[in-house]
Formats: C-alpha cells, structure tokens, sequence
C-alpha cells in the first residue's frame, strides 16, 4: 500500500514540479532577462504560431487573405510615442520584437550591424561581431534551400569576402553598360507578346511573363550568356518552383532535406554547365586583357561569374561560389516580376496616371516601336515618374513585409533597450502602411516619391552606390519622398541587386507604357500573399491596347 501510494505520489509530483518549473523559467526570462521590454505594448497576434512561438505562420493553400501582412499593418499602427517597439512574448517567455519606427529600424539594420567590440585577452583582442545579425530562422531556410553556406546565410568573415567580391559586379558603371542592352531586347520580346494579346482581345497574365523575364535577365548577368541549357532542370520554368518551409530548424538534417535535394542538385547541375560557359568567356577576356597589358585594376568583366573568377578567392571545387550564385538566382528575380505585376496592376486600376506617365514616358523615349539600342541609363534618369510608380508599389506591397534580425548583444532602438537573445522583426509592411508618414496609404499615389525641386545631379538618384545612409529618419507627409528603398534592407548588408531590380523596372515599365494602353480583367482581384516573398495571390490579368 505504501509503495504504491509513493508511486501515485511522484505521478503527480513530477508534472507539478514541471510545470512549477516552466512557470518560473518564463517570469525570469520575461521580467528579469527581457526586463526591458516587459512594459512595451503586446503586439495584436491571431496566429497561433506568432501568438505562442513567436514565429512566421507557415503558408497554406486554405488561406484566403494574407494574413500577416494585416497583423504587421496593424502592429504598425501601434502608438510609437508610447513604445517604438511591440512584442509577441511566447510560451517559453522569448521576445519577438516588432519594430515600428524608421530610427529603430536603422538602429537595427545600420547601427546594429557595423558595430563591433573586441573582448581583451592575454594574447590579443577578439572581435565579438555585430550587435545584431540576420535572423536564425531565415538562415536556416536558406540553408534548406541552398544547401550550405552562401551569401545570404553567412555572418562576419564568411560574409564579407562574399560581398566584397560580388558587391563591384552590381555597381552601375559596371551593371548598366553590361546588362541594359540585353534588359531592353528582353523587353522588346515581351511587347511582342503584348501585341499578340492585343490582337487576341484576351486577358493575359502577367506574374509568370514577368518571372521569364527577370529569370532570364538574372541568368545572362551571372554568366554572360543566353545559350544556358535549361534541359538540365527540365526547362526553364522549373526554375522557378522553389517553394518551402520546415520551421524549428529541422533543415539542418538528412531527414528535412531528403526530398529537397533532387531538385536542389539539379540546379546546381545546371549552374556548373552554366559556370562552364561563363569560364570559356572569362579565359577569352583573361587573354586580351594580358596582351593588351590592361592592369587587373581596370580589368571589367561581363558576367558576375568571370568577376568571381578573377577575385580568386573561390576555391576549385566550386561549392561556394554555386552556392552563391544559387541564392542570386533566386534573391534576383521572383522579387522585381513580383513587383513588376504590383505595379501594372495599379497603372491599370488608375487610366488618369496611366495617360501621365504616357506623356512623360513618350516625351523622352519618342514615338513606339523602339530599337533596344536606343534606350540610355540617361534617359530612364530623365523619367522621375516612372521611378516613382515601382516605388509606390514597393510601398504598398513590399516584397518583403519583414526583415528577421537576431540580437547578440543588448542593442539601442530608438531609445529601448532590447536585449541579447531577443529576435528581432523590422516591420516593413506596417510602416510603410501607417498614415502618419504615408497619408491615405491605401492609396496608390506615386506623386509622393516626387522631389518639390529638382536637384541637378551628375548621378541617377535611382540607383545606389552603397555608400553611408544620409537619409534623415524623421519623416512626414511632406518628405515622404525621403523614405530610404526599405524592402532592400539598409546598412552593410542591403541588397546589392537593388541597382539591377531598378533597371528591369524602370525599363520594363517605360517600354510598356509608350507602346500600350492596359486595363484589368474584369473578374481580377489584386491581394497579396507573403510565401518568403510578397507575390499576387491570384495573378494579375490585363488586356493590352496597341496605342495609335
């Protein structure tokens, strides 16, 4: 009797310490460790997932509105005078803050990441690192889906020597001249399918002839060439069916990656022939270069492969620099067709600045058709409203509504105390959506991103050259167009294929608008659906128009 009333005992005890236990661990963790933020206001989370983990909902095809986008819009609207930041406290009494003001985003994304410390030991000082560094769960997909280290997953040394080598190739006075000629054949092919659409009288639509154009534009610039052989992944549009999510890091096993891999290894098949082209290319310039006498210095290659190449800092075997071509690949082109498809969906809810952008459009570039060779890096400069109009639709449908950062050590933003382990979400969407910066933000208005003055200038204010952020963080509905390009992330590790988005965009729009009128479909809706990234959730339909 005694013994099993000792057994009864523990069978109970040991779930009651347990939970005594866990109850303990999360008040520590949420008054003390995370003391900082046990005040700042509870961001309003429906999902299960953000509510009790702190984490991204993963997608499901039963989802009927984009579910995160309107809690980040909302979490955005918070108060920023009480707090600049929100929190979503889960279960395990972790903080995922939400941050919701410009300056604290740039406390994060530049503060954050260039400064370092360096711990004194007997021998030499140690660098610590950044205080913050990108987010460990979007490194852990990455690393499902590349399949290693690579430019979006690294942090530090294994980082920054990535970046120093691929960083000149997306440069404008090395990008415009080498890739503009072909951007502008690439969209003198697409017109030609507008034109039999408009001869068809049939709505088409335009979110997958948008991803066969960045795809392919994406993929000269990597390798210098148009002769790739897609029939190693079964053709080109299996390029572009890169969907996954295993949340909590399983990623990193065999089991996880097992049905990936096929799929992964045949893209990487595909980049190592791709490679092979792009080395004949690069030995062929190699040996004019040397006869000519052309110092390394000045040497400028056509393809960002030859460009790794001549660094020689990717090994023989060739699995860093697959890696990191593998992930341009797909950092480089779903984005802009994503945004390309948001903005014609707006120019052709809106006839009014359609007609305006026409005029402005047909003033610099003359009367359609036009001859490819014909359009300038000068005269896209000389067309302010077409900039405007992509970055409205960056405005309004970010392709990314969030940037996912980790805290290594307790970090200032703007003016709260966010401690080490925190992570850290910097809210793209609800900013970008709040009426105190953006009045009616619902609205599509591109006149926001125009300078009252003009500002003579000897560089396209479009594109970036990486410097120092000199943008102010103090915004208002009167300088509104002073808001930095966000959904390319700030400071040291922004998007360096934000120069070759700008000039697809920019092109694409231009060539389109001079030679088309388009309106929707009659049944098509516009929503948006976040899978990584921001794309429309049921395609974007348009009948075309030849202009007389």
């Amino acid at each position: 009797m005694t013994t099993t009333t000792t057994t009864s005992s523990i069978a109970y005890a040991l779930p009651l310490s347990l939970a005594i236990l866990s109850i303990a661990l999360y008040v520590h963790r949420r008054y003390v460790r995370y003391a900082s933020l046990a005040k700042a206001p509870i961001a309003p989370a429906h999902s299960f997932f953000l509510k009790y983990f702190g984490i991204v909902p993963p997608p499901s095809e039963k989802e009927t509105h984009d579910a995160l986008s309107h809690f980040l819009i909302r979490v955005g609207r918070q108060d920023t005078r009480v707090s600049p930041v929100s929190v979503c406290w889960s279960i395990f009494g972790t903080p995922l803050v939400i941050v919701n003001t410009l300056k604290g985003i740039k406390d994060v994304l530049i503060e954050g990441q260039s400064r370092t410390s360096r711990s004194k030991g007997k021998a030499a000082s140690v660098e610590k690192g950044p205080q913050v560094q990108r987010g460990m769960m979007i490194r852990l997909v990455h690393h499902l889906v590349f399949g290693g280290m690579n430019l979006n997953n690294t942090v530090g040394e294994d980082w920054r020597w990535r970046r120093h080598v691929l960083l000149p190739s997306f440069q404008p006075k090395q990008l415009v001249p080498h890739l503009l000629p072909y951007v502008a054949s690439r969209a003198r092919e697409l017109l030609d399918t507008f034109t039999r659409a408009a001869a068809s009288g049939q709505a088409i639509e335009l979110d997958d002839l948008f991803t066969d154009l960045t795809m392919d534009v994406i993929n000269f610039y990597l390798y210098g060439r148009k002769d790739l052989n897609y029939a190693i992944v079964g053709g080109k549009r299996n390029m572009k069916s890169l969907e996954v999510w295993l949340p909590f890091g399983l990623n990193r096993t065999k089991w996880a990656q097992k049905s990936f891999k096929p799929s992964r290894d045949r893209l990487k098949h595909f980049i190592h022939d791709s490679l092979d082209r792009a080395l004949q290319d690069y030995h062929t310039a190699l040996a004019d270069y040397e006869a000519s006498g052309t110092p390394p210095s000045r040497r400028v290659y056509r393809s960002v492969a030859a460009c790794a190449f001549a660094s020689g800092r990717y090994g023989e075997d060739r699995v860093d620099l697959v890696n990191d071509l593998l992930a341009l690949t797909f950092a480089g082109y779903d984005t802009t067709a994503h945004t390309l498809s948001f903005c014609f969906a707006e120019l052709a809810r809106h006839p009014d600045l359609q007609e305006q952008l026409f005029q402005e459009v047909r003033a610099v570039l003359g009367p359609a058709p036009l001859d490819p060779a014909t359009i300038t890096a000068e005269k896209l400069a000389k067309m302010p409203l077409v900039t405007a109009v992509y970055k409205e639709a960056l405005r309004m449908y970010p392709a990314v509504v969030f940037i996912p950062m980790h805290v290594n050590r307790a970090i200032q933003v703007d003016g709260t105390v966010v401690p080490e382990g925190a992570a850290v979400w910097c809210n793209v969407r609800g900013i970008q959506m709040n009426p105190a910066l953006f009045p009616e933000p619902e609205k599509f208005d591109p006149s926001r991103w125009l300078r009252p003055v003009v500002v003579e200038t000897t560089e396209d204010a479009a594109f970036d050259h990486f410097g120092t952020d000199t943008t102010d963080h103090v915004i208002t509905p009167d300088t509104q167009y002073t808001f930095p390009d966000l959904p390319f992330t700030l400071g040291q590790h922004a998007c360096i294929g934000k120069n070759l988005a700008t000039l697809e965009l920019r092109t694409t729009i231009a060539c389109t608008v001079n030679e088309f009128k388009f309106n929707l479909a009659q049944d098509c809706i516009i929503d948006t659906k976040v899978v990584l990234t921001t794309k429309p959730r049921h395609g974007v339909w348009v009948h075309f128009e030849k202009r007389t």
